[in-house]
């Protein structure tokens, strides 16, 4: 790769996927240490990814209609301006075969070539890096430290002790199933055990303030969001964006899961963060994730 050549990768969201590409999207700047690397992705991760340090620029792509012409045009006439030497496509959706087959069919695409993977799609991002001899080492080890900010006038403001557990009740309005409902029962009974207990809520789950005693933060920015779960003692969520910061940061944890969704497709488990499953998650009581919790807690360090 000759110096300065531009490289686009596509990577629209979702927040989780988004998160976990960050070892994909390391690896492929190891690949081209020297290029300028271009993200483009949906406009209300533009702020979160304006701090990562593989990438250089960002477009945003509004993935507007496919009867929208102007919109096509504008975008062709960005990748005109750019010059792209190589397209990783980390979306593979049908939005960018539609890309790569009518817009940008002279431009080396770099994509998997399936459209689900037997085990989940970061395992198909991973191949693809193998495919197209690119190191994998990063690949499946997403490092977000970027992300967070520095959360102490924050925790003083709210007068937040040291070792605080971090509860993520919150899912996407979309996947209501995925939303574990004894979230309130747990924080009174981490209180009751003597713990400082820190409940995030997003725009989506304002509905949801009253069932939580301790501290309950709102409407948090990525990187105060990131900063809070960073300075944890452990965090509990549901299959969520919030989580899989957690995850790619390294924190112990836990996730919970239903029958709705794989926890192996995904990816969540990794390193000190762990998963509890289960076929009705009704049918998980606060008892059961405190026990958990304790467990991963008491494990000892295998050297």
């Amino acid at each position: 790769m000759k110096k300065n050549e531009n490289i686009l990768i596509i990577k629209h969201g979702a927040l989780g996927d988004l998160i976990q590409a960050d070892g994909i999207i390391r690896s492929i700047r190891y690949q081209h240490k020297n290029a300028i690397i271009t993200l483009m992705t949906s406009k209300k991760f533009i702020d979160l990814m304006s701090r990562c340090p593989h990438i250089d620029n960002q477009i945003i792509d509004n993935r507007s209609s496919f009867l929208n012409i102007i919109s096509y045009i504008s975008l062709y006439k960005i990748f005109l301006k750019y010059n792209f030497k190589i397209i990783y496509d980390l979306q593979n959706s049908q939005r960018t075969y539609i890309y790569r087959r009518y817009l940008f069919n002279k431009i080396k695409w770099i994509s998997t070539n399936r459209e689900d993977h037997k085990i989940s799609g970061l395992r198909g991002l991973e191949e693809m890096l193998k495919e197209n001899s690119i190191n994998t080492k990063y690949a499946l080890k997403p490092d977000i430290k970027w992300l967070s900010i520095d959360i102490k006038n924050i925790i003083k403001k709210n007068k937040i002790l040291t070792n605080y557990i971090v509860l993520l009740p919150g899912s996407s309005k979309k996947n209501p199933l995925k939303r574990w409902p004894y979230f309130g029962d747990l924080s009174k009974l981490l209180i009751s055990k003597g713990y400082e207990v820190v409940t995030i809520l997003g725009p989506e789950e304002s509905e949801m303030n009253r069932l939580f005693p301790g501290h309950v933060l709102k409407n948090l920015d990525w990187p105060t969001l990131s900063g809070i779960i960073k300075n944890s003692y452990f965090v509990i969520g549901n299959d969520s964006g919030p989580s899989h910061i957690a995850s790619c940061l390294n924190k112990k944890g836990l996730a919970l899961f239903g029958h709705s969704t794989s926890a192996v497709r995904s990816e969540l488990e990794r390193g000190k963060f762990e998963i509890i499953k289960v076929s009705d998650l009704n049918d998980l009581t606060s008892d059961q994730v405190f026990k958990k919790m304790m467990t991963i807690l008491n494990k000892k360090k295998v050297n």
